[in-house]
């Protein structure tokens, strides 16, 4: 730990931590060529230099968005021929459609990526770190996500055939940034980082600085609230999950009206929340919840209400509760 009781960034603590999370042998950096993900790069490397039983690889992403894409993938592939890492370089499609937020956008294409590009059994390392955690959670907290949001990002998930890691996770932003210092470290500063046009940029710049002035430790209790969070929701999909199979409908996927109906509203709101996540879905907010139970669940008999939730609707037929994941075009004509 150093002066402000912070773990302290080395190569020892990044083997302990990846040892503790995963028994894979195959590590992939997703490497964007920023301050972050070259850390990371920069610590496998000299974590595993002698230890010939790990095989590792980066992995860049080009969104196509900045008019700077060509130049970071370049510098990507240069700093890796420079380290002796091989490097893959995936194109995708990152504008924004729908009017959605770009950096949702850009978040979605980047998991495709990866989802079609890890091998089987193979895990994929994310730059993210303690302050980009609080950072998230305060971001889901003004959104009004529940305790699984603000639960925050996950140190480990797994991602379809593979597996997905966030070692820096306890690390502050400041000992990424001191490691790179003492490393000389080269980097790309990503220029759109600097428009508050965005809300997680203008959190980042302009009231997290706010709150740092006032509270400097407000990100360790952040972090900490986030993980008491994670326990409570730990408990609530427990119970969700046994709910669950009680109130399972005739067709796939669907659930009981009946069945969940007898359930108090705070339970059956649970079973829908982790029938949704099961599913791959974003959960609903807490008035579309309200909806869901109102206008679908409640509606008169004989009805076929539908509520269309972000990119999915919520319906009601044949005493069943289904879920339609609409296409763009759908979408649009909703």
């Amino acid at each position: 730990m150093d002066s402000n009781g912070d773990p302290i960034l080395t190569p020892e603590a990044i083997i302990t931590k990846i040892q503790a999370l995963t028994t894979a042998t195959q590590l992939c950096v997703a490497y964007s060529g920023g301050i972050d993900s070259h850390v990371l790069l920069d610590l496998m490397v000299r974590a595993f230099s002698k230890q010939n039983t790990y095989e590792l690889s980066a992995l860049h992403v080009h969104h196509g968005i900045s008019k700077h894409a060509d130049d970071w993938t370049t510098h990507c592939q240069t700093i890796c021929a420079d380290l002796h890492v091989p490097l893959t370089v995936l194109k995708v499609d990152g504008r924004v459609i729908n009017g959605r937020s770009p950096e949702e956008v850009a978040r979605e294409a980047r998991f495709s990526a990866f989802k079609k590009h890890l091998r089987l059994g193979e895990c994929l390392l994310l730059a993210h770190h303690a302050s980009d955690q609080a950072e998230t959670i305060l971001f889901r907290l003004l959104r009004g996500c529940g305790p699984l949001g603000l639960a925050g990002m996950s140190e480990r998930l797994i991602l379809d055939k593979s597996e997905l890691l966030r070692p820096l996770l306890a690390f502050p932003k400041e000992a990424v940034v001191a490691y790179a210092n003492a490393q000389q470290l080269r980097w790309i500063e990503d220029d759109s980082n600097d428009n508050n046009r965005f809300d997680r940029n203008y959190l980042r710049n302009a009231i997290t600085p706010l709150l740092k002035a006032r509270w400097p430790k407000f990100e360790r209790s952040i972090n900490r609230a986030g993980a008491l969070c994670l326990e409570t929701a730990h408990v609530a999909q427990t119970q969700a999950e046994q709910d669950i199979g009680q109130v399972k409908g005739k067709e796939p996927d669907t659930l009981s009206v009946a069945g969940l109906l007898q359930l108090d509203r705070i339970r059956r709101k649970g079973v829908i929340r982790h029938w949704l996540y099961s599913l791959g879905l974003a959960l609903p907010s807490l008035d579309h919840m309200e909806r869901i139970d109102r206008e679908v669940l409640c509606a008169k008999p004989g009805a076929k209400p539908r509520l269309k939730i972000s990119q999915y609707e919520i319906r009601r037929l044949k005493g069943e509760l289904s879920v339609l994941v609409l296409n763009p075009s759908s979408a649009e004509g909703s």
